[in-house]
């Protein structure tokens, strides 16, 4: 299969071990995209697989980094124009099993339990390490908070 299929592809969402297939500056350009990429107005998808799949790309991305996504935030996030469409898009991802969670219709969010994660790039793991070593301090001290109580 070529990184294209790969893209196209409505089971694949990680594309890091796909990098092998990169051989032109636009490949480059397509896995950089769709590796790490968000919804951007400004870029035209040549068919609608594409640009469905960095709606879901970006949906997961905000889904990694909250706890509680808005309607309103998926919409200006995808450029999106109805709540009925990012429902679907929703639900849609839940029975696939890439978000676990619940949409909450009176109060316009999705509560996530968890997601699959976006490709990581090398440059982003210092700053990953330091969120889990922050955790990490957060639970010991709640731990020894615990012990004393």
């Amino acid at each position: 299969m070529s990184l294209i299929d790969y893209i196209e592809d409505d089971q694949t969402y990680q594309f890091t071990k796909y990098l092998n297939l990169v051989k032109t500056e636009q490949d480059k350009q397509l896995f950089d995209r769709f590796a790490y990429g968000v919804c951007d107005p400004s870029i035209k998808y040549p068919n609608e697989k594409q640009k469905k799949k960095m709606i879901i790309l970006t949906i997961l991305q905000l889904c990694q980094r909250n706890k509680c996504v808005t309607f309103d935030s998926i919409q200006q996030a995808c450029f999106l124009n109805s709540q009925a469409e990012i429902e679907q898009l929703l639900i849609d991802l839940i029975q696939k099993e890439l978000i676990i969670g619940t949409i909450d219709d009176q109060k316009g969010c999705l509560n996530i339990q968890r997601c699959i994660s976006r490709d990581v790039r090398k440059s982003d793991i210092p700053a990953m390490k330091k969120q889990i070593e922050t955790m990490y301090e957060r639970v010991k001290h709640l731990k020894q908070q615990l012990k004393q109580q």
